[in-house]
């Protein structure tokens, strides 16, 4: 565990900056995507079964349609998004494997009998959700949800959802939705029973938290939809409800995708984010998904969608009914975004914990484990 001084932390931190920064210059979005979703193996005391949640057409759409009349609901009727179509959902089951060190390869077996050595293993019925951060770009973070599987006893859920540039918004939280509706109620051929609303903890870092935090808004657009809450949807050829999760837990949400509020300016020196997103400058690398064509000022979404709930959580009015939130964050350039919406619920009567970090920059926990404000 590490121990630095205010003025070691920002010396890091800014020199990790420029690293990012040299390598973001000349590695196009693919290039990105690319080393992102290279599987390196597992090792080492952790369980991970990969799994693909089927998508059916015609009943699928119902809830397709419930997220579009969520944009509809919740914004001012002229955003422009595309309609992304449904389809599988890609996905891996990651927990604590007892018994075995750290050199351990993975066993060689089926998919469904490491979910069911996984089970085995598993002391708590905390089921988390998680859903990666990385600018809606990289796919990787197994690492993290090792960890947590760990930390808890239960179990965690990687979503591996659709990426940007070339699937906007509202793709991934399509991906998303559909992923919690399939842990509650199993599609068929699926390995796990079906999971209490209350055990589901969604969590997320970055851009992930994005989407955790844009998913409750779905399910609070829905309760006012349909005027319950209880709201329902037709998944797999049956209605079922869409409850709130356990929880939400969060750790740099990326809330304000305008970056226009003041901590944007004052928190600059210690944070890894740049002025401006280096995939939005002309001298950025060009590749087969970005620039896109036609043009699209945003790498996750139209730029109308950009004030958007949805899209930038720090703009929701209502996060009454919100489960339970966790929200940590850094001395960062978005903690503003993620303060409005701490503030804004817990005035609401949400239970919320805020947490704030001195010095720390943006995800710190995953860029710099060995810290101790990452324990």
């Amino acid at each position: 565990m590490t121990s630095l001084t205010v003025a070691q932390i920002a010396a890091t931190v800014q020199k990790t900056r420029q690293a990012i920064l040299g390598k973001a210059n000349t590695t196009t979005v693919s290039e990105r995507q690319r080393a992102s979703l290279r599987d390196s193996g597992v090792r080492g005391p952790v369980w991970v079964s990969r799994v693909t949640f089927p998508a059916s057409e015609g009943e699928e759409n119902d809830l397709r349609q419930l997220l579009f009349n969520a944009i509809a609901f919740l914004g001012r009727g002229d955003e422009e998004f595309a309609r992304p179509p449904v389809l599988d959902v890609e996905a891996q089951w990651t927990g604590h494997r007892l018994g075995v060190g750290p050199n351990e390869p993975e066993p060689p077996i089926l998919e469904k009998e490491k979910f069911e050595g996984l089970m085995k293993d598993v002391k708590d019925q905390t089921t988390i959700l998680y859903i990666h951060g990385g600018i809606f770009i990289p796919a990787s973070y197994r690492n993290t949800t090792a960890k947590l599987a760990e930390l808890t006893k239960g179990r965690c859920l990687a979503v591996r959802h659709r990426l940007s540039p070339q699937n906007p918004f509202p793709a991934a939280l399509l991906d998303v939705l559909i992923a919690y509706l399939s842990l509650l109620y199993p599609p068929p051929g699926s390995y796990h029973s079906p999971v209490p609303a209350s055990s589901i903890i969604f969590a997320g870092d970055s851009s992930g938290g994005c989407l955790a935090l844009a998913a409750v808004q779905v399910i609070i657009a829905a309760r006012h939809a349909q005027a319950s809450l209880m709201p329902s949807v037709r998944f797999h050829n049956r209605s079922v409800i869409i409850p709130m999760p356990g929880g939400v837990t969060l750790v740099s949400p990326f809330a304000d995708q305008t970056c226009s509020l003041p901590s944007w300016v004052s928190n600059a020196t210690f944070d890894i984010m740049q002025d401006v997103s280096p995939v939005l400058l002309p001298s950025f690398p060009s590749c087969p998904i970005w620039p896109t064509d036609p043009p699209r000022g945003d790498l996750y979404c139209e730029i109308s969608m950009l004030c958007h709930p949805l899209v930038s959580p720090t703009t929701a009015r209502s996060w009454t009914s919100a489960p339970p939130m966790w929200i940590a964050m850094g001395e960062e350039r978005l903690s503003d975004g993620a303060k409005v919406i701490a503030q804004t619920a817990a005035n609401q009567g949400v239970v919320l914990q805020w947490e704030e970090y001195k010095s720390m920059p943006h995800n710190w926990p995953m860029l710099f484990p060995s810290w101790w404000q990452s324990t």
